[in-house]
């Protein structure tokens, strides 16, 4: 699952950065949709292999989400202008967490 959300968010940039297209949907809401079950996916994979777990726990994936929740859309806006806070973006990542969770343990 992991390279296919990889694909499709550098698929999106790519569209949207460099063919200069745009989806506004996908270009609000894609990326934040499409981070958490790329970061956790990171998470997941280093703690395989530094410590051999298989699984984040619920709270772990909460937690992750939503501590960067807030860096994302509270901190970064709060001090630098190329930042806005949109809070359908907190949906968003939790949405693509609970998807990512979902998915983990099925």
């Amino acid at each position: 699952m992991m390279p296919f959300l990889l694909l499709l968010f550098l698929s999106h940039q790519f569209t949207q950065k460099v063919l200069g297209l745009s989806i506004p949907w996908a270009d609000n809401y894609l990326d934040p949709l499409l981070c958490m079950q790329i970061l956790l996916s990171g998470f997941r994979l280093e703690q395989r292999w530094l410590l051999g777990r298989q699984r984040l726990t619920l709270f772990e994936v909460l937690a992750i989400t939503g501590f960067l929740s807030f860096v994302f859309e509270y901190l970064f806006p709060r001090f630098s202008s190329g930042f806005t806070a949109d809070w359908w973006d907190v949906a968003a990542y939790f949405a693509g967490a609970a998807a990512f969770y979902v998915v983990q343990e099925g």
